[in-house]
């Protein structure tokens, strides 16, 4: 199984559409959701401190698989986050 979520913009907006996708991912594997819900933890934590006009960009995606998919064996998954602020040059 995998999710992604992506936003960018203004840091709030950010934050607000990403719990919007983050409500909306849906997986069936326990350990899966747990992954899920810490990384919407983390994004949030991360935008809290930026003031509320600063543009960010954020990307966050995982995935799972077996070692072995026919007897489901060696579990495991990837998880990718990266929150970004865009700087624009005022000169």
């Amino acid at each position: 199984m995998s999710w992604s979520v992506s936003a960018c913009g203004p840091a709030p907006k950010v934050a607000e559409q990403l719990e919007q996708q983050f409500a909306n991912i849906n997986v069936t594997d326990p350990a899966e959701m747990e992954s899920v819900q810490t990384v919407r933890k983390l994004v949030a934590q991360a935008l809290s401190p930026f003031d509320p006009d600063y543009p960010v960009r954020v990307m966050a995606s995982g995935s799972q698989s077996w070692r072995d998919w026919s007897k489901k064996i060696g579990w495991y998954q990837s998880i990718d986050l990266k929150v970004e602020p865009i700087h624009f040059s005022t000169t």
